[in-house]
């Protein structure tokens, strides 16, 4: 009988935890490292699609989130102060009718003490430092562990991957110039409904979206320096952390060579518009360990990377539409917004990409 065939998982965010999940739990031989010390403490990632809790459910991570996470029920959009729509996300047609909310570093503390409770461990502090394709073999060298010779490669090793960058994989795109922030705070007094997202809108092009992390707990994002600054009714606000950072969109021309694979931000990088980011990178990885068992891994490009494509085409087009200071095209975009939020039929295309049930 064939010997299982042995996988190295280079990174351990969401996306290279779900393949060894999902590798694991079909009886592969996974190993997975990561440069890092543990996880992520601040990242843009916040929303769990119903795709994403359907791929988790059959290890048991689904179940823990859930019990850990929000529910989120309701998105609101606003101009400043004035309330253009209100989307209900319990319209979704899934049995996981909400958007659940959970900060990216939560996320990932579950999946690893669930892949742990199944024998595989994530080693930390653990960097590859080389990688080559030997015929059908892929030959590794590593940093704070022996490398060795494995049958697979799967690079979730993130927007600036070393696996990429050394087999020259190409990851054509740009970066936007402008400045976004990232915050978490706490906000005692928060006059708006709970277990709902919501964005605001401003003349200037400036914009906000804030999410619920937590009892009283939000996360804020804004393509300005200042994450609260563009958000009312914050003025209560205690900041825990911050940073910023400039959004990347680019995609890699291929997701593969030889016996090695991309998948999530080494993939594909783009606007936090939609919340797809962690999504995608999460069904990367249940595609790779689904066709690595039918056989089909040949494949793999040509399923993901038209799926990365639509939708780095699709927040691009969201992104201009949401920052525009344009006063003719402002107007215009505000109706389109308040004629979605009136028309149940309008929402359920978005919503259902949103949920990563369409693409």
């Amino acid at each position: 009988m064939a010997a299982k065939p042995k996988i190295l998982i280079v990174g351990a965010g969401p996306c290279g935890l779900t393949a060894a999940l999902e590798l694991t739990r079909r009886g592969f031989n996974a190993r997975i490292i990561d440069k890092e010390r543990g996880p992520t403490p601040l990242s843009k990632a916040v929303g769990i699609s119903p795709h994403s809790l359907e791929i988790l459910e059959p290890s048991g991570v689904t179940e823990r989130l859930l019990a850990e996470g929000i529910r989120m029920t309701g998105v609101q959009a606003r101009y400043e102060r004035r309330l253009l729509a209100s989307i209900d996300l319990s319209r979704l047609p899934h049995r996981f009718n909400f958007l659940l909310s959970l900060p990216q570093s939560e996320t990932e503390t579950v999946m690893e003490e669930v892949l742990g409770a199944s024998g595989v461990r994530v080693e930390w502090n653990v960097e590859l430092t080389a990688v080559r394709l030997a015929g059908a073999k892929v030959e590794t060298e590593l940093k704070g562990a022996a490398g060795g010779t494995f049958d697979y490669v799967f690079a979730a090793d993130g927007a600036h991957s070393r696996v990429r960058e050394i087999l020259g994989l190409g990851f054509s795109g740009y970066t936007h110039k402008r400045t976004w922030s990232i915050a978490d705070a706490t906000i005692p007094d928060w006059p708006f409904p709970e277990a709902t997202a919501m964005a605001v809108l401003h003349p200037t092009g400036d914009l906000g979206f804030i999410i619920p992390i937590g009892p009283k707990r939000f996360r804020t994002v804004s393509n300005t320096p200042e994450a609260l600054s563009q958000i009312p009714g914050t003025d209560s606000a205690q900041v825990s952390q911050s940073d910023t950072f400039h959004i990347p969109v680019r995609q890699a021309d291929r997701y593969q060579a030889g016996g090695v694979f991309l998948g999530g931000d080494a993939a594909h990088v783009h606007s936090p518009i939609g919340a797809r980011g962690m999504n995608l990178g999460i069904e990367d990885a249940q595609a790779f360990a689904r066709r690595l068992a039918e056989g089909r891994l040949d494949g793999y490009t040509a399923e993901r990377h038209p799926i990365g494509h639509r939708w780095i085409v699709l927040s691009e087009r969201m992104l201009a539409g949401v920052q525009t200071a344009n006063p003719l095209a402002i107007p215009l975009r505000n109706l389109a917004i308040r004629t979605i939020g009136r028309l149940p039929a309008l929402q359920r295309p978005m919503l259902e990409r949103v949920a990563g049930l369409r693409e």
